[in-house]
């Protein structure tokens, strides 16, 4: 005989209501038999003022056939609830969105079975949207550059590894540039240091401009940027470096009473399906790169296809 519905005990329902977390107690069924407050309120808050989730509701059928936003995370607790239900598995979690009208929010869902000859199972939702918020930001800091705010080098390496196995499997094309500013040692030596962080903040603005939302720019470390350029082949990405050394040609870094012009050398390499890894791509651009300062700096070179 299932688990039916029945009033707590008042030191049960005590402890119930001192958690913050939303819980309820459903039988073998899928049906809820017991809540806490905070699954109440929960529920009426973000159901437009209608208990969707009170006692007596199939609990599984809700998540068996949500629809709209959040709808593949419900599924998939249905089917983790599932093997709870019939003690093919201890526990189950799953971390999924559920969104407020004002804020993007994040849950942590556990189904726990009660030792309980007639079965049943605890679920408890928790808002870990902090958390999440956390994680998020410590992962965005990991890959951005400090200084001007584009990614790092480790996050480009990652990215183009990840578009050149895509490149081998699907056969597109993807090129990437080397970039350095030009005399970027005299604007130090020339300004102070203040000018040279400022020039490479103004130099990563105007090389973000003149690339795609698609691509991928990043500093790779001092004076040098790279981009990634997806679905691009050489004849494009030439175009695109062009374009982004004439951006960075117009772009003043002004620092007090002093104003210096920039200028960029830029290596283009497309990637190769037989390249082992991204790094042989980011070597032919160097070599490119290398080319066009000692062709007189300020200008583009494609890498040797030899």
């Amino acid at each position: 005989m299932p688990l039916s519905a029945q009033p707590l005990s008042g030191f049960a329902a005590a402890v119930l209501n001192a958690l913050t977390s939303n819980i309820c107690v459903i039988n073998r069924d899928g049906i809820i038999v017991a809540v806490n407050q905070a699954w109440l309120k929960f529920s009426e808050e973000n159901s437009g003022g209608a208990r969707r989730s009170d006692i007596g509701t199939n609990y599984l059928k809700i998540c068996r056939t949500a629809t709209g936003h959040g709808s593949e995370g419900a599924s998939e607790f249905a089917r983790g609830l599932e093997m709870v239900l019939a003690r093919t598995t201890e526990k189950f979690e799953l971390e999924y969105p559920c969104d407020s009208p004002t804020e993007p929010r994040w849950f942590l869902a556990r189904a726990t079975p009660l030792q309980h000859q007639q079965g049943g199972v605890v679920i408890s939702h928790t808002n870990v949207t902090d958390r999440k918020r956390l994680v998020f930001d410590l992962a965005k800091l990991a890959a951005t550059d400090p200084l001007t705010g584009v990614p790092n080098r480790r996050h480009f390496v990652d990215v183009a590894a990840a578009e050149l196995e895509r490149t081998k499997r699907f056969g597109t094309s993807t090129s990437v540039l080397m970039i350095d500013l030009d005399h970027f040692k005299s604007v130090n030596d020339t300004y102070g240091h203040a000018a040279g962080d400022e020039a490479l903040r103004s130099a990563a603005k105007a090389c973000k401009s003149a690339v795609r939302k698609a691509d991928l720019l990043a500093r790779m470390g001092g004076e040098e940027f790279a981009a990634l350029l997806p679905g691009t082949d050489m004849t494009s990405a030439l175009a695109v470096a062009e374009k982004l050394r004439r951006a960075v040609a117009s772009t003043a870094v002004c620092v007090e009473q002093n104003t210096c012009w920039l200028t960029t050398s830029i290596g283009v390499s497309q990637v190769s399906p037989d390249d082992k890894t991204i790094e042989e791509a980011l070597s032919r651009a160097d070599g490119a790169l290398y080319r066009a300062k000692r062709s007189g700096r300020n200008c583009v070179i494609a890498a040797n296809t030899d």
